[in-house]
């Protein structure tokens, strides 16, 4: 891609992240800015790859959950770009290399801080003083699924891996490597559903935080 090309995809992911910004959460503007905001980042080829070369054998399944976790990230938190500080791209691959490839280290590797929530697509919920006890309340409503609106949400095809079962794998701290085995689905077919999911239901989440 040249000098051109890249100007031009800049220039449009700036566009879809300010129209993602422009219109209300959860709203259909809002989630399909935000789709095609994030394929544009995927597809774009431009993103990191942090420590290349290191963890052997390791790295690939590190890198794909830190990329899926920054996708998460970027559609929840799709405020927190300012487009007068520099492109999309810039902004995604610092996350990407100064967050979430460290955070993904660890869950990859079998040495989770269980001191942290583990659902990081949620750790915003609460003031950290409050982590602890809000995770539990909202496992609880995970679990119990009130409104039974998470079990309703599954992939085409696939009734078994619905948006609670998803949400309870992560939630225990299973990696995308092991939730794939367990559904015999690939990575990205399962966590795009997820990170949907997550978008279409994040109010959804904090209500269960603030009302429980």
């Amino acid at each position: 891609m040249d000098k051109a090309q890249n100007n031009e995809l800049d220039e449009q992911l700036k566009q879809l992240a300010i129209s993602a910004q422009q219109h209300p959460a959860l709203t259909q503007g809002r989630q399909l800015a935000l789709r095609k905001l994030v394929n544009g980042i995927v597809q774009s080829g431009r993103l990191c790859r942090p420590q290349r070369g290191q963890f052997s054998g390791s790295y690939e399944d590190i890198y794909n959950e830190a990329v899926q976790e920054l996708l998460l990230y970027i559609c929840q938190n799709v405020e927190k770009y300012d487009p007068e500080r520099g492109s999309v791209m810039a902004w995604v691959n610092v996350l990407l290399e100064r967050r979430f490839f460290k955070e993904a280290i660890p869950k990859i590797l079998g040495k989770p801080n269980l001191q942290k929530m583990t659902l990081s697509d949620l750790d915003n919920l609460a003031p950290p003083e409050e982590t602890e006890s809000l995770t539990e309340i909202l496992k609880e409503c995970i679990d119990s699924d009130p409104d039974n609106l998470f079990k309703k949400e599954y992939l085409q095809n696939y009734p078994a891996a619905n948006f609670q079962v998803l949400l309870q794998r992560r939630f225990s701290g299973k990696s995308w490597k092991e939730i794939s085995a367990e559904f015999d689905i690939n990575i990205k077919t399962l966590s795009s559903f997820y990170y949907r999911c997550v978008n279409k239901f994040s109010s959804r989440l904090r209500e269960y935080c603030l009302t429980s």
